[in-house]
Parts: structure tokens; C-alpha cells; sequence
């Protein structure tokens, strides 16, 4: 690790007083994430050095947010989820720090982890698992909701559940012309609006018109991908980035986990792999069938899994517009997320939605 600049390392610092972990060694900015920044730390105390994960959050969260996420994050370690990276506690027993600007803007907040072993294999763009990566990967989703079907976490997220989110994000996508920068991605967004609006329009009603009362509600991860897991050889040997889990539809989470494991390139673009993706749902049935306290997704569940995968489409295009016009984005960077979503939902209006019924139900 390469020293950044005086002021980080300060930063870094005077967070780690609020601890009893040592000294601060060398540090080093992992740049895989979107929402909040990250550091890989190492410590020294008492003559051993060990490593850490230093996050500091993004401006936008709230301390309910992330007692909600330090609740499941503890409550998975009790539960022997292995892959999950611990979160320290303070000298004064919390899971973060906070530290309030002299100037009263919002308050910046802080977390320490144990760093996960194990390869940062993919990110969320193509992952190319192998069939061995995607049924471990299943499995630990599996086991994942299963650990967390009867919890009910201390503090909340924000967010809507995603049944509730759709009018939201029909209404950011309205607001698109008024907020464009005039780039490549305004252009590209602006000509396939319509299409987009027509089939959240179109998901809205055919969601509205289902009683949802009988499908597993529970914790959520709502970002599970190929870049939120760490591998050994075929296996997941670590799960993190909980900052995004809700209480929400369980089937909603396996759609947006097989959402993405969908093709990213080329002619190809926007296309599930369905051959991962029947695999990857055989592994999380099979998974839940030999464990107590939750079943399998059922019958109703299974019946709408492709809509589910459709409205993660919408979840992921919805943060790529908000944060693209709430930040200094690149346009190019984004635009790659853009054209994916917009190819799925243009191959999913068209063939895709009966296709991956057709399979994954009748397989």
C-alpha cells in the first residue's frame, strides 16, 4: 500500500482514536464502489499488524441507515455466516463514528470492518462466472435469507420497497429533459425514454393488479452481484456492501441477483444468461429445501420471478440516472450502464419476459 494524501491519512486518524485497534501503518483507497469511499487500512498494535476496511460513508446517509445495516451485519456473524466481515465497535460500544462539521452541513459518518480474504474476482459489469461460482454464489444468497427470514433489525432504510419504488422512478425518469447535461448519456436516455416510461408504466400496473400479501417478505441484500462477493478458488469466501439491504420481496432480491449476471457486450447486450441463471436458481431452491424456516420460492413467487428481474433493471437504471444527475458524473463511465439497461428492457418488452418464464419455470 502507497501513502495518499496528508489530509486522508489525518482524516484516517483522528477516526481511529475513537478505537482501541492500534496504529494507522499504511493505507491505500479501493476504488470499486459508488456510494461511499473506502479505504484498505493496516494497523499496528502491540507488535502484530493486521488489516481493515475503512469506510466513510456517503453525505446522504442516516444513522438509522446504517444501524440498520450494522444490526444485519452482526446478527449474520451470530448466525455463522462466515463470509461476512465483522464491524468493530468503538471504545464507547457503537459501530460508527460521527463527526459534526463546524459549519452545521450534515454530519459525516464512519465504520470499521475486519478486511475479507479472498479475490475481488469480477465487478458488477459481465461477470463470466464459472458453473461452480454460480452455485456457490446461490447457495449463499440461499443461506443468506435464510439467516435473516425472522429478523427485524434495529433502525430502518429509507428507501421504498421496490413495489412502492416504481412511481418514484417513473417520476425521475419525467424529469430527465429538465436535468440534462447535454452529454451522450442525456441524448441516448432522452431517445429511449419513452420505451422506458411505457414499460415501468406497464410493471406498475401488472404489480398493482397482484396481491403480494403471500411472497416472502424479509432482510434483503438488494445489491447481491459477482463485485459484492470475494472468492477461493470455486467458492464465495466473502459477502459485503449491506448499505443497500431493505425490507423487501425475497423474490425481488433473486430477480435483481439474476439480473445481474446477464450479458454486457456487444450484440449480446442487455440478454440474461440463462443457462447461469437456471442454474443459479436450481442451487437457491435446492439450498432452502434442505434448511429449516424457509422454503423455497413458491409457486406465485416463481410465476413472476421474470417481472422481478425486470424490475431490477428499473432499481439499477434508477440509480444510474439519480446518481449521474446529482453528481459530477462521467458521461461515458455511465453511459456503459445506461445502454445496458436500456437494451434489457428493449430485449425484455419484446422476447424476453415469455423466454425466461417459459425456462426457468418449466426446467
Amino acid at each position: 500500500m502507497e501513502p495518499v494524501q496528508t489530509s486522508v491519512q489525518a482524516e484516517i486518524s483522528q477516526v481511529l482514536t475513537q478505537y482501541d485497534l492500534g496504529e494507522l501503518v499504511q493505507f491505500e483507497q479501493n476504488l470499486l464502489g459508488y456510494n461511499n469511499t473506502n479505504f484498505e487500512i493496516r494497523l499496528l498494535k502491540d507488535g502484530q499488524i493486521r488489516d481493515y476496511f475503512f469506510r466513510r460513508y456517503k453525505k446522504e446517509i442516516l444513522a438509522d441507515e446504517i444501524i440498520f445495516e450494522h444490526a444485519i451485519i452482526e446478527h449474520l456473524l451470530k448466525q455463522e455466516i462466515s463470509q461476512v466481515a465483522r464491524v468493530h465497535k468503538t471504545t464507547y460500544g457503537e459501530t460508527y463514528v460521527v463527526q459534526h462539521p463546524d459549519d452545521g452541513s450534515r454530519p459525516t459518518f464512519y465504520a470499521l470492518f475486519d478486511f475479507l480474504e479472498g479475490e475481488d474476482r469480477y465487478t458488477w459489469l459481465d461477470p463470466q462466472l464459472s458453473p461452480a461460482e454460480v452455485e456457490d454464489a446461490a447457495a449463499v444468497l440461499a443461506k443468506f435469507h435464510h439467516a435473516v427470514a425472522d429478523y427485524d433489525p434495529p433502525g430502518r432504510r429509507v428507501e421504498p420497497k421496490i413495489l412502492d419504488l416504481l412511481p418514484q422512478i417513473a417520476a425521475n425518469l419525467q424529469l430527465v429533459k429538465k436535468a440534462s447535461k447535454g452529454s451522450v448519456f442525456d441524448k441516448l436516455l432522452e431517445e429511449n425514454l419513452q420505451m422506458l416510461l411505457d414499460d415501468c408504466s406497464k410493471m406498475q400496473a401488472y404489480c398493482a393488479a397482484l396481491d403480494w400479501s403471500t411472497a416472502s417478505e424479509m432482510v434483503v441484500h438488494c445489491d447481491y452481484h459477482p463485485g459484492n462477493l470475494k472468492f477461493s478458488g470455486q467458492q464465495v469466501v466473502g459477502l459485503f456492501d449491506f448499505d443497500w439491504s431493505k425490507i423487501d420481496l425475497r423474490c425481488f432480491d433473486v430477480g435483481l441477483a439474476i439480473w445481474y449476471l446477464s450479458h454486457w457486450k456487444d450484440d449480446m447486450n442487455g440478454i440474461i444468461r440463462l443457462a447461469e441463471s437456471l442454474q443459479f436458481l436450481k442451487t437457491y431452491q435446492t439450498t432452502l429445501a434442505g434448511l429449516p424456516n424457509l422454503n423455497p420460492l413458491d409457486d406465485f413467487e416463481l410465476l413472476h420471478l421474470p417481472v422481478m428481474i425486470n424490475l431490477g433493471n428499473f432499481f439499477v437504471l434508477n440509480w444510474t440516472i439519480t446518481d449521474y444527475y446529482a453528481t459530477d458524473a462521467d458521461p461515458d463511465e455511465y453511459l456503459v450502464y445506461l445502454q445496458h439497461s436500456i437494451s434489457f428492457s428493449g430485449w425484455f418488452s419484446k422476447r424476453g419476459n415469455q423466454f425466461i418464464q417459459d425456462f426457468l419455470i418449466s426446467s
